[in-house]
């Protein structure tokens, strides 16, 4: 007998289920979000305020016994009002496409749709994270851009910052030393990076950065880091020309970035690298809204995607599954991002 609709009516379908189910699906980390470190943070409303606050020490004034002690001066905030946005997708299973779906003896008809089902939400979900990925690129350049190209938030406009120059290393200059280039990455990246975290840990912060593929190997095939390296087991893999690789030298830890294949969507540019402290508290964070545009989801804290199955009440010709998620990924520092150049 023919699989049809009423199979739908089954347990496997209802919106808890499917929450169920996404949770348990094994989710592969994309590239920034392991390289970046993205603090997951879940809210309640549509609307976050995202803000920079500075801390400062400094040199205390004495005084004579019995006078007036000086007063610490309150840090200085600046938070801005910011709106999450909603991604969302959906696809269709026809009733004509049922009528071709037949179980082996050990399954029921509600194994081999709800299986369908599952599929076509991997789909879903596949481009939900790709449309993140797209995201945390933008928020680590500090200006996250949607499908369409325009400005969903442009974080040095928020905080009235200017994006800082690129800082060129020279890296194609082949008789550049060792200590020259230890150098220039030293004083012009890490160092500076380091001061203005104006953290009392901000020696214990990483650097890392994440490179385009010239960049990558422009400075991996550079002598004075190949003469670093020759001693070290780790040169084989910047001797084999290795990609999607990481090393470290100069303080810093670098990442071949591996964006989409066309070389544009998703994407570094290939002269270019982004270096930035890694899980500096505060600074990249992944904010997950509240789906609250559904009556039985009010109230509920964000999570990372919302699944929904609809059906077509009114002719029973097809169910829709739906994934939502309201993403939105925070850069509150993106003048700690600096951009190296070859």
């Amino acid at each position: 007998m023919p699989i049809n609709m009423s199979v739908f009516d089954g347990d496997a379908f209802t919106q808890a289920s499917m929450i169920r189910g996404i949770q348990k699906r094994t989710y592969i980390p994309k590239g920034l979000d392991d390289i970046i470190g993205f603090e997951p943070v879940p809210v309640t409303t549509d609307v976050v305020y995202i803000g920079q606050k500075t801390r400062t020490n400094g040199v205390i004034q004495s005084t004579l016994r019995g006078a007036p002690i000086e007063m610490r001066s309150k840090p200085e905030k600046n938070y801005r009002p910011i709106q999450i946005p909603r991604i969302a997708e959906g696809d269709q299973l026809f009733a004509h496409q049922l009528a071709n779906m037949a179980p082996w003896e050990d399954e029921t008809d509600e194994d081999v749709v709800a299986a369908e089902i599952a599929r076509m939400q991997e789909d879903l979900i596949g481009d939900v994270e790709m449309t993140e990925e797209h995201m945390r690129l933008g928020a680590l350049n500090g200006l996250v851009l949607d499908k369409d190209g325009s400005t969903m938030v442009d974080y040095y406009d928020e905080f009235d910052l200017v994006a800082p120059s690129d800082i060129d290393l020279t890296l194609d200059n082949a008789s550049m030393t060792i200590g020259e280039l230890q150098e220039k990455i030293g004083t012009q990246l890490v160092i500076p990076i380091s001061q203005a975290i104006g953290s009392g840990n901000a020696q214990q912060i990483q650097i890392r950065a994440v490179c385009g593929n010239a960049f990558w190997f422009k400075l991996t095939g550079h002598l004075a880091v190949t003469q670093t390296y020759q001693n070290y087991a780790a040169a084989a893999n910047l001797r084999d020309g290795k990609v999607w690789e990481t090393f470290d030298f100069g303080g810093v830890l670098w990442f071949h970035y591996r964006g989409t294949d066309d070389g544009s969507t998703i994407a570094i540019n290939t002269n270019k690298a982004k270096v930035f402290p890694y899980r500096l508290p505060g600074m990249f964070q992944h904010v997950m809204g509240p789906a609250n545009e559904f009556l039985d989801l009010i109230g509920q804290r964000g999570r990372r995607y919302v699944p929904f199955l609809v059906r077509d009440l009114q002719r029973n010709q097809w169910v829709q599954p739906e994934i939502y998620a309201y993403p939105l990924f925070v850069n509150a520092r993106p003048d700690l991002v600096l951009t190296a150049t070859v």
